[in-house]
Order: structure tokens, then C-alpha cells, then sequence
């Protein structure tokens, strides 16, 4: 039976891999549902920020069968039955469309927020009253498709942004998205109205968000509703899937895009570079128990707790789980081509378990 009421619901995308930021993002377990900052996984994190504002029963996760284990153990309030499941890993937009898809088939056209699993608010009340806004413009421009603008601090070329014509306010209408642009295009945008970061957390009307990518791919998008009408409770999603960003879709569709800007104390943790930054903004020098003399940009990672003293050395990242210790070159561990190799090795070799 579908709820009809406005009451707000919400889901968070937890299917990625995670793999820049290996080996503490493990294969069946990745940062997502790691303790990487702050002492509880990332997941557990953002449910508790999306529970002072949408009840935890109408939370829902949408992630990778392979991560059902990973998920549930770090639900806290959430129901496991709320896991919406992919069976192999699709991309953004399917996971977005089968999670509006699932959620229109329980509640409806209901207001929804959709988050990102894996990223670092540290400041939670902004990001409460942001998120209301959102909920609250949604209920003026039903039609509309939200976005959450964080500030930029600096420049980033690695993430996507937001350009706005300017004109100030708690909303303003989106003129353009940018993904990964280069300095020179952020300097020349800047100049020219309001410049915002991309924080993949969205507000939309459920029923009108399933009508936009009904329109835009109306083939695919139709095996994932049907896939969604089953409700399985085990099997994940295995049809066809939709490349690309997951709002493309929507605007194809000629959604009107909106950005809620704020100042947020937002930092996507995708990559060596950005852990190691919000480490040293929290004037952390580990994850974890470690002690460290006479050593030089050496950032550790202890995953199982276990204390780990390091002496004399320089320029490393050390890793421990239960089951394994990793130690590599920091200059190698932040580039994607060695980490692709070393991953390729453990894979060939006989503990690919260390993945």
C-alpha cells in the first residue's frame, strides 16, 4: 500500500567501491561502512545527520549486494529491510533511478532527500537546517529538483560544481553544472555569478523525479520500476543500466534545478589527498591508535585498533586490519596507476581476500 502523506523520506547511495582510497576501503567492505573519521563508519554518520530530519523507518540505503552485510551492520535504526539492493555495480544514475523507483512505490510523491553515503559534514546543524530548506522549497516548486551547494574553500579540480547567475538568496537557480573543471574555467565562472560545490545531495518529489527519468529513458527506466514493483527482499537489481551523472536525466527531462547554498564544513573523502587534509583541519595525525617519532608525513590508518608506532620514517601510508598490514610510498598510494597495479597483484596472488 503506498503512503500518500508529505511526511519527508529519504536514501542514501552506498554502492560505490571506494577503490582510490584502498586499502582502507576494503572490497566486500568499503570506506563507506569504515570508521574513517570521527570514529564511526561514514554510513552510521550520515543516518544519524538524515534522522534529526527524516524518520529512521523511511530511511533507506541503496547499495551493492555484495555490501547487504557490510550495510546492515551499520544501519543502527534503519530497518534491513530498507537495503535497496544492485546486484553488480550499475552507476550513479541506475542506483539513483532504482531508489526513486522503490521509494515511489511505498510512499508516493513524497518529499525525498537523497545523500551520499561517504562524505564529512562537520557541521551538522548547517547541514539540518539546509536540508529542511531544501524539503521546504520542494514544497513551494514541487516540480523542481534541489541541489546542495557547499561553499568552496579552495580550488578542487577533482569534484563537480554548480554555477549560478548570482542573485544571492537561500535559493538560486542553476545555470550550469561543471564536472572536474580546470583552474582557468573556475576563475572565468567565478567571475561571472555564484560558484558552488556539488555535494550529491539532493531534494526531490518522488513521483516527479520517476516522471523525469520515465521521459528521458523511458525503456530502462521501465524495467527498473518493474524491478522495484517485485520488492525482492534478497536479489539485487540486474536489468539494464543508465550511464552518466544521475541528474542528466533530469535535466534532459527539463526539470527546473535549483542549488541551496551554504557554508557546511563539507568534505567529499574520495581520495588520499583529501583524508590526509581533513586529518590535519582536525589536527588529527592518524585513524586510530599510533605513535610516531622522528618521522615525517607519514599518515596512518589503524582500521582494528591495533597501536602502531613508527619511527624514523618518512613518507608513507599504514594501513591494519584484522586480517592484514599495508604499507606503502605515500607519492605512489595517491596515484591512481600504481594502486591500480598493486590492487592487480594482491588479485593474481593467493590472498586475493586482501582486496
Amino acid at each position: 500500500m503506498t503512503d500518500t502523506s508529505d511526511e519527508p523520506v529519504a536514501v542514501i547511495l552506498a554502492g560505490g567501491q571506494g577503490s582510490r582510497l584502498w586499502p582502507i576501503s576494503r572490497d566486500r567492505r568499503p570506506k563507506q561502512f569504515q570508521p574513517v573519521v570521527g570514529g564511526r563508519p561514514l554510513l552510521t554518520g550520515t543516518i544519524d545527520r538524515l534522522s534529526e530530519i527524516v524518520d529512521p523507518s523511511r530511511i533507506h540505503v541503496s547499495t551493492r549486494a555484495r555490501f547487504a552485510d557490510a550495510a546492515r551492520a551499520t544501519l543502527g535504526p534503519v530497518p534491513p529491510e530498507n537495503l535497496i539492493l544492485e546486484e553488480d555495480p550499475a552507476g550513479p544514475a541506475t542506483a539513483f533511478a532504482l531508489s526513486i523507483a522503490t521509494l515511489a512505490q511505498k510512499y508516493g510523491n513524497a518529499p525525498a532527500l537523497v545523500a551520499p553515503s561517504d562524505h564529512l559534514i562537520t557541521e551538522d546543524a548547517a547541514f539540518n537546517q539546509a536540508s529542511r530548506d531544501m524539503l521546504t522549497q520542494l514544497g513551494t516548486s514541487p516540480q523542481s529538483m534541489i541541489v546542495l551547494g557547499a561553499e568552496p574553500t579552495g580550488f578542487d579540480g577533482t569534484l563537480g560544481y554548480i554555477h549560478t547567475a548570482g542573485e544571492g538568496g537561500t535559493v538560486e537557480v542553476i545555470t550550469s553544472f561543471y564536472e572536474k573543471p580546470d583552474p582557468a574555467t573556475i576563475d572565468e565562472l567565478g567571475d561571472q555569478g555564484g560558484l558552488y560545490w556539488n555535494t550529491a545531495c539532493y531534494g526531490v518529489r518522488v513521483q516527479e523525479a520517476c516522471n523525469a527519468y520515465r521521459a528521458a529513458m523511458p525503456l530502462v527506466f521501465d524495467a527498473i520500476e518493474k524491478f522495484a514493483a517485485d520488492r525482492p527482499d534478497v536479489n539485487g537489481y540486474t536489468g539494464p543500466a543508465i550511464g552518466g551523472h544521475e541528474l542528466y536525466p533530469l535535466i534532459a527531462a527539463g526539470m527546473e534545478c535549483l542549488v541551496v547554498p551554504r557554508h557546511l564544513g563539507w568534505n567529499d573523502i574520495g581520495t588520499w589527498k583529501r583524508l590526509q587534509n581533513v586529518l590535519v583541519e582536525q589536527e588529527l595525525y592518524s585513524i586510530g591508535p599510533a605513535l610516531q617519532l622522528e618521522s615525517d608525513d607519514v599518515l596512518v590508518a589503524s582500521m582494528d585498533g591495533r597501536p602502531v608506532v613508527v619511527l624514523g620514517a618518512t613518507g608513507l601510508v599504514v594501513v591494519t586490519h584484522d586480517d592484514g598490514v599495508y604499507v606503502m610510498d605515500k607519492q605512489r598510494a595517491m596515484g591512481a596507476g600504481p594502486l591500480e597495479h598493486l590492487r592487480a597483484l594482491v588479485a593474481e596472488s593467493h590472498r586475493p581476500d586482501l582486496l
